[in-house]
């Protein structure tokens, strides 16, 4: 099993609080960018800003579970089977990931 550090999700910036109601909300990746795998990273091209985004392997998981609606709750279902990491830890980390890319347009919250 990988270990799960804090602060390990990604390379862009981690800044942002939990939101009540936000663990039921589906979040899903925006469809208008490009990503390229780098074995266990990846990166991010934003066809909308121009920006790229580093990911490394925890990142690039979530990014991937995403690409189906997904709650809080089920990827880190998903993220605690595949990491060595504190139940506590994980929810803030992915939590802060999604609010971050939230704010930079990278996902977003299924409506369906």
């Amino acid at each position: 099993m990988d270990s799960f550090r804090s602060n390990q999700v990604t390379d862009i910036a981690m800044n942002g609080s939990s939101h009540n109601g936000v663990c039921e909300q589906k979040f899903k990746a925006i469809r208008e960018h490009l990503i390229s795998d780098l074995d266990s990273r990846a990166v991010i091209l934003s066809l909308v800003n121009g920006k790229y985004y580093g990911l490394n392997s925890v990142g690039l998981a979530i990014w991937m579970l995403i690409q189906t609606p997904s709650t809080i709750t089920e990827i880190e279902t998903s993220l605690l089977q595949q990491y060595d990491v504190d139940r506590e830890i994980c929810h803030q980390e992915v939590t802060t990931f999604l609010e971050t890319m939230l704010g930079e347009a990278l996902v977003e919250i299924d409506e369906a």
